[in-house]
């Protein structure tokens, strides 16, 4: 997937006029006004550029701060405690609850009716899920992303695999014999530092790690996951050392490593970083053991508590979440849409990894909705870097860890 010309915004402002007539309230889209959004990442520009057309139809001025996503947490605290924030903000999922327990997050149950485009039911089911935090509708969907298996075709062959593992025992028995190359080659990438995989891992093993509103880590799929992510690690098939997305590109490039379990947003570095790859990767869903289900991640949309422009922030919001808008939002920046039948419509252009995240999207679960897990998280990584790269015992880590993240859901 190359990054496309944010030409293609052009053709918005037919899908932008259509929100002239929606929902009432707060002052009137006639009026001359603006609203503020908080986005996160580097996407200002191309969020400027996409209001465009509906700043010019409906008169409302956006105005976008972009904040780092590093920054996230904190910049949203701050405005929390005292007050003063923006009327839209990017949030991620693993934050949306924390957020709304915090009364950060506007209460839209009953609101979105008038506004068609925010139906749940338009975007993927997980997708849809994240809506809701204890019962209320505090954000819509905005941007998706997933995990799958990344690998390189050429390399695969070289060394006899034929096609992607589509299984745990496939994908042990590909990454040993990738492995055995030999010369300091490794037969796959996995990132400690990733809070997704053990996850994804639990879930594709047939468990979960939520029980009604609490953690539960103590169920033997949590335990087979831990396991069995330490037994690439035990068995030298994978790098001890974290490897950040710089160092996964790297090796990809070399064949060192030549697969590793990340999101959509890795292509988008391959394309740019390694053009010289093009028709030598692919992606596939990720390997099961009884299920291949992945995270359902991303970010959604929420509006500040505090604001006072309501209405105007929900024909935005409306704007953003029409399958015109979504799709071209993907041409401009990559980020893979969180409206079903827009990238459905985008896969019907032939693009196969494309057509991977589809169908990956569409057997995926969200991050747990708990406001401990925020700190829940961390503690699962440094209990997975002691299994795997310290070399500590799975029955003994695990149930330290389920009581430390029962500990912290109770708070």
């Amino acid at each position: 997937m190359r990054r496309r010309s944010i030409a293609v915004l052009a053709g918005l402002a037919v899908a932008a006029s259509a929100l002239a007539g929606c929902g009432g309230g707060d002052g009137g889209a006639g009026d001359a006004q603006s609203i503020e959004i908080w986005t996160m990442g580097d996407k200002a520009k191309q969020m400027t550029e996409i209001a465009a057309a509906f700043t010019a139809d409906t008169k409302i001025e956006i105005k976008v701060q972009s904040i780092p996503w590093k920054n996230a947490r904190d910049k949203m605290s701050a405005a929390i405690a005292s007050g003063n924030g923006p009327d839209i903000v990017q949030v991620g999922h693993s934050f949306l609850a924390e957020f709304a327990d915090a009364g950060a997050l506007l209460d839209l149950s009953g609101k979105l009716s008038a506004y068609p485009e925010l139906d749940g039911a338009k975007f993927f089911p997980a997708s849809a899920e994240t809506m809701k935090v204890g019962g209320a509708t505090v954000s819509v969907p905005w941007i998706a992303d997933t995990r799958v298996l990344f690998y390189r075709t050429d390399v695969l062959q070289q060394a006899g695999v034929s096609k992607a593992p589509a299984t745990w025992d496939e994908l042990t028995a590909a990454a040993t014999t990738l492995a055995a190359r030999g010369g300091g080659n490794f037969g796959i990438g996995l990132n400690t530092d990733d809070q997704f995989l053990p996850l994804i891992l639990t879930w594709s093993a047939g468990g979960d790690v939520v029980n009604g509103d609490q953690v539960s880590f103590d169920t033997e799929q949590f335990k087979s996951a831990v396991a069995y992510e330490q037994s690439f690690f035990s068995a030298g098939l994978t790098p001890k050392k974290a490897q950040p997305d710089a160092d996964m590109v790297q090796g990809f490039k070399t064949g060192k490593i030549p697969m590793f379990v990340s999101g959509p947003y890795m292509a988008t570095l391959l394309n740019n970083q390694a053009p010289e790859l093009a028709g030598k990767w692919a992606v596939a869903a990720i390997p099961a053991k009884s299920s291949a289900t992945s995270v359902m991640a991303g970010s959604n949309l929420a509006i500040f508590s505090k604001s006072k422009k309501v209405d105007q922030s929900l024909k935005f919001m409306s704007y953003l979440a029409q399958k015109q808008t979504q799709e071209s939002w993907f041409k401009a920046t990559n980020d893979l849409p969180a409206r079903q039948d827009a990238l459905q419509g985008l896969v019907a252009g032939g693009d196969a990894n494309l057509a991977v995240y589809y169908e990956q999207m569409r057997n995926a679960k969200i991050v747990p909705q708990l406001k401990a897990w925020g700190a829940i998280a961390p503690e699962m990584v440094r209990a997975l870097q002691k299994v795997c790269v310290s070399g500590a015992s799975v029955d003994t880590t695990v149930p330290a860890f389920a009581a430390k993240a029962r500990e912290l859901s109770a708070k």
